[in-house]
């Protein structure tokens, strides 16, 4: 009984010395701890996935705003990408009504990345007129091809 309350002792100041130290080295390169527990979730939105380029460029050629990502022998066309729980029901709203079929795919990005799609996303929410979503939607997938890819 002595040797298991040293054991839990043990444990016990093992367990808050490392929640400690894990605190000061988030704080120390700037992690918060949320950001060290976060899922880095996304939501990319897409409208097909084509073996020939050109097949893929006739879908991109019909959604101007959209963009083709290479995915090893694939090309994959992406409408739309969204954090935010408002922007995607947007987008799925808008793509229901305008008879466009999608397939929403999870991904996870860096946190540099989800930052700037929320700060993107955020322009979207102040105005949800459709000529300023689509053309934020635009810059913003092609925030996410240069930069997160």
């Amino acid at each position: 009984m002595i040797k298991l309350k040293k054991y839990l002792v043990t444990f016990s100041i093992a367990i808050l010395i490392g929640g400690l130290f894990a605190i000061y080295i988030f704080k120390g390169i700037g992690i918060s701890l949320a950001d060290s527990i976060s899922d880095n979730k996304a939501y990319l939105y897409q409208i097909g996935v084509f073996r020939k380029y050109n097949n893929a460029y006739k879908i991109h050629d019909q959604y101007p705003e959209s963009i083709i990502v290479k995915d090893n022998s694939l090309y994959r066309v992406y409408i739309g990408i969204s954090i935010d729980n408002d922007i995607s029901k947007a987008y799925e709203q808008y793509y229901q009504k305008n008879n466009i079929i999608y397939y929403k795919k999870s991904i996870k990005l860096d946190n540099k990345c989800l930052k700037r799609i929320m700060d993107y996303e955020k322009i979207i929410k102040e105005s949800m007129d459709s000529n300023i979503f689509s053309s934020v939607n635009k810059k913003l997938l092609e925030y996410y091809q240069k930069e997160c890819l």
